[in-house]
């Protein structure tokens, strides 16, 4: 029997979680930031990424992401991602689903960068597998994480644009490109 527990990433990421839910809940801290100019109402964004550590202790992953405009400062995201690895003994494997949004200010007024801070809940779908033979072992995992980052996208030319993010997720560091449809 497969059985899934809650987890939402300790202390420090309900820590982070709450400092982000005061700043958005007192949106004067970004008034004097304004709209980023780079980020519209309507924008769709979509590119792979890939994520540098995450979920589990996993290295590396790979994924895909995407946002929508809904307003000239918010967009709705969701995020898929794979990651694994392995030790002398098991093999993890994590399919990540994740949705949420990202707040756009034009935090360091820097021609063609749209900086963003975003939060959002994912379900992680995990596996575990013995690496021994005189082991037969496979189980699942997962459960709820919270998906919360900052990050900016550099704009190469109107449709394409470098990223990277820090934070919560897919990835303690997710990097990337986003094509502008």
């Amino acid at each position: 029997m497969k059985r899934f527990k809650l987890s939402f990433g300790g202390s420090l990421a309900m820590s982070f979680v709450t400092a982000l839910l005061v700043l958005f809940s007192t949106n004067s801290s970004f008034a004097q930031f304004g709209p980023n100019p780079q980020f519209h109402n309507k924008d769709f964004y979509v590119g792979p990424r890939i994520g540098l550590g995450g979920i589990g202790g996993a290295g590396l992953g790979l994924g895909v992401n995407a946002e929508y405009g809904i307003t000239q400062q918010i967009g709705v995201t969701g995020t898929f991602g794979w990651s694994g690895y392995s030790s002398s003994y098991w093999t993890y494997t994590n399919l990540i689903f994740a949705v949420g949004g990202n707040f756009h200010v034009d935090l360091l007024k820097v021609k063609n960068l749209d900086t963003y801070a975003g939060l959002g809940l994912g379900w992680n779908f995990g596996s575990v597998t013995s690496n021994d033979a005189r082991y037969t072992w496979d189980t699942g995992y997962g459960g709820f994480f919270w998906d919360f980052r900052v990050g900016g996208r550099y704009f190469f030319s109107d449709k394409l644009a470098a990223t990277a993010e820090f934070g919560y997720g897919f990835g303690y560091l997710r990097l990337g490109v986003d094509f502008k449809l």
